[in-house]
């Protein structure tokens, strides 16, 4: 956990230092962001490939804090073989609650207008399926079941359109790393 934070504050600190300062604000009160995006890795995966897809909705209460809901869908593969027995491991993941943002560019007076450096949290609740194929007895449930879901994120926007612009996250709790356009209402 102490590793994932310390990533967490790097990439921040990368992330800002890539803006020049003086005095603006790229997110303005009332404005709505969407942000559908896709993620790599997840919170529950171990090996295998595990692809996330998903949405964030927020609203801007004032020009440094948003807050909003996600919507997420992860599907983990893997495959496991053991004294000549194949399996395919199948997770689905259906993750959903609310999460909430504080802007940094005014506090750190980023001149670029474009770039809208972020963090936050999200509480969230997750539930999952599982499934496999193999051509052995498997005797293995899906133990990830529901629950809560707590999580950290950073990241950044730069808006290459008034309203359009692209993102990153890095988080804990959800995918590590994400992407997708935001449409700024």
């Amino acid at each position: 956990m102490k590793k994932d934070i310390r990533f967490l504050v790097v990439i921040s600190f990368l992330l800002l230092s890539f803006s020049q300062f003086s005095v603006s604000a790229q997110v303005r009160k009332g404005d709505f962001l969407l942000s559908p995006n896709l993620g790599l890795g997840y919170y529950y995966a171990g090996s295998g490939l595990a692809v996330t897809l998903g949405v964030n909705g927020e609203y801007a209460f004032t020009d440094e804090i948003s807050g909003g809901g996600y919507i997420a869908y992860t599907r983990w593969t893997t495959d496991y073989g053991y004294q000549g027995n194949n399996y395919d491991y199948s997770y689905n993941f259906i993750d959903f609650g609310a999460r909430a943002s504080y802007h940094f560019a005014k506090l750190l007076r980023v001149s670029n207008k474009k770039f809208d450096p972020y963090a936050g949290a999200f509480l969230g609740f997750v539930t999952s399926s599982y499934s496999h194929d193999g051509n052995g007895v498997v005797g293995y449930d899906d133990n990830y079941g529901s629950d809560l879901r707590p999580g950290i994120f950073a990241g950044a926007r730069y808006f290459f359109q008034p309203n359009i612009g692209v993102f990153g996250e890095v988080s804990i709790g959800l995918t590590p790393i994400s992407g997708g356009v935001t449409f700024k209402f």
